[in-house]
């Protein structure tokens, strides 16, 4: 991307922007799909922050609900995904990214607050590791590295995020803010990944929030917690697929402009209502998760980076014995058979919760 904006002489472009331009420098018999390429990867974007916001919905009703049992009897989960979808309202109509900063840095505390609390259940009564296998047969690799790639996604909010920033060179970097992140994300992962499984085994679930118990204080405190700091991430994760879909998103809001304003703010309530209807059909976290994962990280991680990087390497060259070609191949069938796989595993288990629903219709 940072090729393409010194090529056209321009200080930023998004990532459709960039796979368009990249189409419009490759070989002539793909210059004319420069357009639509761009256009695609623009619902490709969208698409992923649907599936992330969808999954958010589910995790947060899914904990919501456990608390709830508690107190006010046991109602249908559906019912909490429309009441999150209700409380999510009037923070997703704000549609300026510096008053979701706030939010998000509560989102950050309130996550890790709940993080450390939890470490209390997961080092009480742990088991010997001796009763735990060490490896799964290969056949389950699928669903983790699509369930993995969940916390590796986040494309378009990095993008976002970068395009905003007041200082964007502080972006990149050996210890610049998007390594930074990664690794406290990638920290976090391996840890709770290889803890809850020391200490659930087999019955661990896709959140590690709903393995600990739903009748003590502590473990209410922090479903609460985790669940409330998910839930503030859901305004800033919809405001990226906003922020692609309206380009000027940014602009003031004078009289000229009020039309695109009210247009902005319906989209944004479609967006929302259309998440809860996804979440409350298939409220299954890990086909979701699992789901969002495989399709963002093969499209978006492989594919685009891929392809942009061979077209506009192709008047200039691929280097000794054209590495960088082989290489944009060989990240391209990791990206096609992962996305394909993962996918249709995902999709497969949707399908089955989806006409369970239509059953108890």
């Amino acid at each position: 991307m940072t090729e393409c904006c010194r090529r056209r002489q321009v200080p930023q472009i998004s990532m459709p922007e960039a796979v368009q331009i990249a189409y419009e420098e490759g070989p002539t018999c793909v210059q004319w799909m420069g357009r639509t390429a761009g256009i695609m990867t623009t619902c490709v974007i969208v698409f992923s922050q649907f599936l992330l916001c969808t999954v958010y919905l589910v995790f947060v009703a899914k904990n919501f609900k456990e608390i709830g049992d508690q107190y006010a009897g046991s109602y249908n989960e559906r019912l909490y995904v429309l009441g999150v979808c209700i409380l999510l309202l009037p923070l997703f109509m704000i549609r300026r990214l510096k008053y979701l900063v706030p939010l998000n840095l509560i989102s950050n505390f309130v996550l890790y607050g709940g993080f450390a609390l939890i470490m209390y259940y997961l080092f009480s009564g742990l088991p010997d590791i001796r009763d735990r296998d060490l490896a799964k047969p290969p056949i389950e690799w699928i669903e983790f590295f699509g369930i993995a790639a969940f916390s590796l996604t986040a494309v378009g909010s990095m993008l976002v995020v970068e395009a905003h920033m007041k200082h964007p060179e502080s972006y990149l970097g050996f210890f610049g803010v998007l390594n930074l992140a990664v690794f406290f994300i990638l920290i976090s992962n391996m840890f709770f990944g290889l803890m809850g499984y020391w200490r659930f085994g087999e019955e661990v679930h896709a959140s590690i929030t709903l393995n600990i118990p739903r009748d003590e204080i502590l473990s209410q405190c922090i479903k609460v917690l985790i669940a409330f700091g998910i839930f503030l991430s859901y305004p800033l994760n919809g405001f990226v697929a906003i922020t692609v879909i309206f380009s000027d998103f940014d602009k003031n809001s004078d009289p000229e402009k009020r039309h695109s304003s009210m247009l902005e703010y319906v989209v944004r309530i479609f967006f929302l209502l259309l998440t809860g209807v996804v979440a409350v059909g298939v409220p299954n976290l890990a086909a979701l998760t699992e789901l969002e994962g495989a399709f963002s990280l093969s499209n978006l991680n492989f594919l685009c980076p891929a392809l942009i990087d061979i077209f506009l390497n192709y008047g200039i060259g691929y280097g000794r014995l054209r590495w960088k070609l082989m290489r944009d191949v060989m990240l391209i069938l990791i990206g096609l058979v992962f996305g394909v796989v993962g996918c249709t595993a995902a999709i497969i288990q949707l399908v089955k919760d989806l006409r369970v629903t239509f059953s108890k219709v």
